[in-house]
């Protein structure tokens, strides 16, 4: 019982006789219970008691919000949005389970609200794990409710990871997937979109959980026979046709093949072909796709040019759609204006749905030798930044000299040709840039460098330079890049107000550094996410507000 006491003291709860008090809402589980979950869930994992009156203790944990061991642990989970494990789960495991066991009432409802905020599809796998394999009931039906929202491959990781890595597979989990398969069987042009896209992932949901397909299912699935009206029979006959490409492109627009699986019986990329390929492709794999249909001439001009263009477009609306893949795309094509201007013009939109900087800000890029990587990187950031900043917005390369960077307008051509003439040589003196800043109001500054200061002046003098001659804070964020051990800019920089982002290589999650620039405090934060209700069964009744009924996605 002591252990069911603390586990109140640690949401909130009072110490004491108060304390005995509040393990009156809380029924532990029978020894055959914990014995059985002790089991599955492996040696190391502690096992949670459930809570019957769930949102008796949320008033609590939000007043409890800011208190210092769950901000630690919140900190560490929101730090982990910033980056992916490209399909390891493990890399972040620790820190989901370490916060749902320290502050189960947070975990669950920063999973709703990083479903509607974050773009990282592994922790969006990792929230539907940990919720599906915890003791609260609350929790389980909120992570089935989660689920329905991931794609088929994504489904097959969430059950693996459990499987493989938690050790514990339990009926919640079946369950929802057995929901979430049972759901595509009822619409079988839904069913086949999966089927044609990734077969093999359908098969391990069926027989790792043990669950049996419909009698459809199982013909399309497991005996290769699918019904001549199918989307599968279709697609498998589309290689029968390889030297008719009028043919291949009527039942691709027809059937809505999905073009991955349509590549390997194409022989002859006609354009009537490519026009077949781009209509049935979402927003993000046209963008995927920019340097193929390059290379087929379809960007030049024609239907195909009409029908990428369209897709860009309706992109600014699409959840799944990833802020910059179109500024990485624009960057490895030879675009014209108007192509360009459609890829800038669906960035600006979607990074300004994320808020806008309205407080001074200074963006110091390391141009110092070998880092042409902070050079791109800052070109991009810039081109973000700029584009959501309503206060002063000051960028500025350094070596050991500073040198002020000004675009004429926010849109990425025009911060290209500013970075245009930038080349990576020298010295590094991160704090070089404050000469031209010590007149100029701001209050936070991002650097973009790999740490390793070795000519004065050093960033922490002239930024307590800065802080005395002005009377005030300034907050700092630091992008690591190509370093991966701790910097000497770090160690001079313990007990700033300072957040350390380490750059991977991967381009796709520079558009996370944008919610560190915005205003407001973690508490804030805190508020906003507790704010929003758990799902509920009834919730399993509707399809996602973002299904998109001709391309079965959620978008």
């Amino acid at each position: 019982m002591k252990a069911f006491a603390k586990l109140i003291k640690r949401l909130g709860g009072k110490s004491g006789e108060s304390e005995a008090a509040e393990v009156q809402h809380i029924t532990p589980p029978s020894t055959r219970q914990q014995r059985k979950r002790s089991k599955g869930m492996g040696k190391n994992k502690a096992v949670l008691a459930p809570i019957l009156e769930y949102r008796d203790i949320l008033s609590r944990s939000r007043s409890n919000a800011s208190s210092t061991g769950e901000c630690g642990i919140r900190s560490r989970l929101i730090d982990s949005f910033l980056k992916a494990s490209h399909g390891d789960l493990a890399t972040f495991g620790k820190i989901h389970l370490r916060a749902l066991e320290e502050d189960p009432i947070f975990y669950a409802h920063i999973a709703r609200w990083y479903l509607e905020k974050g773009t990282i599809r592994d922790h969006h796998e990792l929230f539907a794990a940990h919720l599906l394999t915890s003791t609260f009931p609350e929790h389980r039906i909120h992570g089935t409710v989660l689920l329905q929202h991931l794609r088929p491959y994504q489904v097959a990781r969430v059950v693996r990871y459990c499987k493989e890595i938690l050790n514990f597979t339990t009926r919640a989990l079946r369950s929802a997937v057995t929901f979430y398969l049972r759901r595509r069987e009822e619409n079988p042009l839904w069913f086949d979109e999966h089927v044609i896209r990734r077969r093999d992932v359908l098969k391990y949901l069926y027989a790792t959980l043990h669950i049996k397909p419909g009698e459809r299912a199982e013909k399309v699935l497991f005996r290769n026979d699918p019904p001549q009206d199918s989307r599968v029979f279709v697609a498998k006959r589309l290689k029968q046709y390889a030297d008719r490409p009028d043919e291949q492109a009527r039942m691709i627009l027809s059937h809505r093949i999905h073009f991955t699986a349509c590549l390997g019986a194409i022989k002859h990329f006609t354009p009537g072909i490519l026009y077949a390929l781009a209509s049935v492709m979402t927003p993000q794999q046209v963008i995927n796709s920019l340097k193929f249909f390059e290379k087929r001439g379809a960007l030049q001009s024609g239907e195909t040019r009409s029908v990428i263009e369209e897709k860009l477009r309706h992109g600014a609306k699409e959840s799944r759609v990833s802020d910059f893949k179109s500024m990485v795309a624009l960057s490895r094509i030879n675009a014209d204006a108007n192509l360009a201007k459609e890829l800038i013009e669906l960035t600006a939109k979607r990074i300004k749905n994320r808020g806008t900087i309205n407080i001074p800000t200074a963006i110091f890029v390391d141009k110092s030798g070998s880092m042409e990587c902070c050079i791109e990187i800052g070109k991009l950031l810039a081109t973000m930044c700029s584009s959501i900043a309503t206060a002063d917005l000051h960028v500025y390369a350094f070596d050991s000299n500073s040198f002020e960077i000004q675009a004429k307008t926010g849109d990425f051509t025009a911060w290209e040709r500013a970075f245009a003439p930038i080349r990576a040589n020298n010295a590094t003196s991160i704090g070089a840039p404050f000469s031209r800043l010590m007149e100029k109001n701001i209050d936070q500054v991002l650097v973009i460098s790999d740490g390793e200061e070795n000519v004065p002046p050093k960033f922490k003098d002239m930024l307590e330079r800065y802080e005395a001659r002005h009377r005030k804070t300034v907050k700092v964020i630091f992008v690591k890049v190509n370093n991966h051990g701790v910097t000497c800019f770090e160690k001079d920089m313990e007990g700033k107000d300072f957040t350390v982002i380490t750059f991977d290589g991967d381009y796709y999650n520079l558009p996370n550094v944008i919610p560190l620039l915005l205003p407001g405090s973690g508490f804030e934060l805190v508020e906003e996410v507790l704010s929003l209700p758990l799902y509920e069964k009834e919730a399993l009744n509707s399809l996602p507000v973002q299904f998109d009924e001709n391309t079965f996605e959620v978008l």
